[in-house]
């Protein structure tokens, strides 16, 4: 297959090439996404780092939206990129209702009512990861659609300017009445924690940083919110994840790997936001006919359990999107893993056995479309070594 040069093919000892255009072009894959596994000193970052840089080379742009150790600024440094770094010191703020690159192909009545219903969604999956449900009652719909409405005539419309319409809400005698008002004055409370509470500094203004949608690499250095709450990791995750698909739309499409640091926690922060996994989903559908390539990295299945019970359509949903991605470049991993991972990933008893004790690190099972199987190990020059290598013993994730 033509792509960037990953490794040795074990099999056939001849080396080994991909490029998930290149396979989706040929119809060898019908996706572009990937999902890679591995527990932790196996080599899973080592690849992603070293496939990454080579896709950029040949021209392909990558992004990571949550970079959450700070292992990547250095690999965007060697390619050209660039990183943007965020922190709890209230310098940094990111609009979480930037309209984005606008659509040249939509007319501006078309663009107008598109921004809006893309901010209702946003105010939605806010108050729902603050509220960490699932849905919002009607009352509530009725409120944030008038207040957006308020906003229209505005070019620039933050957290606050939302909190303050819902705030002042009043009866009207027409839509809004005193179960609206109660609603509006509800959601204002939940908003308040963005504006003037716990969680204000990040997301309560103008963005003060832009993301560069013509770099090679671009990458979100959150490793700074490691002792931020729970809460505020899960809105910097969602904020810098629709800053990425804002700044890649319109005339900035483009091929683009978007790399999904600890996937597990990202698809559960999508569990509490707009319609749930869902969303991710039809993400995963659109992203087929924007040329993006999402790869999610995990430690193992079992990290998707706090999801839900086994069986659950949270954790239904998570492990089906795992198995959508027809690229699967799997790593070593605990032998009491193999029999889900060997279910969900279309495992036979060769595959599983060889994850369970043939695997050195660096070494992966790929699996590539409907019947494309390949050992392969990773090989690295000493300079991508150091560059890539996640700790100072030189041991790679």
């Amino acid at each position: 297959m033509r792509g960037p040069y990953i490794g040795e093919n074990l099999s056939s000892r001849s080396p080994f090439c991909f490029d998930p255009w290149e396979a989706y072009t040929a119809g060898i894959v019908k996706s572009h996404s990937l999902a890679i596994t591995g527990v932790k000193g196996t080599g899973k970052s080592m690849l992603a780092k070293s496939f990454a840089t080579r896709l950029c080379r040949m021209g392909r742009n990558v992004a990571v939206p949550h970079d959450p150790n700070g292992e990547w600024e250095r690999v965007s440094e060697y390619v050209g990129g660039k990183t943007i770094s965020i922190d709890l010191s209230g310098s940094f703020k990111i609009n979480l209702l930037e309209a984005g690159e606008r659509d040249t192909t939509m007319s501006g009545e078309a663009w107008r009512n598109h921004i809006t219903q893309d901010r209702r969604g946003v105010i939605s999956q806010i108050v729902q990861q603050l509220r960490r449900t699932h849905e919002l009652p009607p009352y509530e719909h009725t409120a944030i659609d008038i207040a957006l409405r308020s906003l229209d005539t505005q070019t620039i419309v933050t957290v606050v300017h939302v909190f303050q319409a819902l705030r002042d809400l009043t009866p009207d005698g027409d839509e809004v009445d005193e179960d609206v008002v109660v609603a509006g004055r509800q959601l204002a409370h939940t908003l308040r924690r963005l504006v003037a509470g716990d969680l204000a500094g990040m997301f309560d203004g103008i963005s003060t940083v832009m993301f560069d949608p013509t770099a090679p690499m671009m990458v979100v250095n959150t490793s700074a919110l490691k002792n931020a709450s729970p809460q505020m990791q899960a809105l910097t995750r969602f904020a810098t994840s629709r800053w990425v698909r804002n700044a890649t739309t319109g005339s900035n499409v483009r091929p683009r790997v978007i790399v999904h640091e600890e996937a597990a926690i990202a698809l559960m922060n999508d569990a509490y936001g707009g319609t749930g996994l869902k969303d991710r989903v039809t993400d995963e559908k659109v992203a087929r006919h924007m040329g993006v390539s999402n790869w999610y990295l995990l430690h193992r299945l079992s990290d998707l359990d706090a999801l839900g019970d086994h069986g659950s359509a949270m954790q239904t949903q998570a492990r089906g999107l795992l198995a959508d991605c027809e690229t699967r470049v799997s790593f070593s991993q605990h032998p009491g893993e193999i029999p889900a991972m060997a279910q969900v990933l279309g495992w036979n008893q060769t595959m599983s056995a060889v994850v369970k004790n043939e695997l050195k690190k660096g070494e992966s099972l790929w699996q590539i479309g409907a019947d494309r199987v390949a050992l392969v190990k990773n090989k690295l020059s000493d300079g991508e070594f150091n560059v890539f290598r996640t700790d100072h013993g030189g041991s790679g994730a």
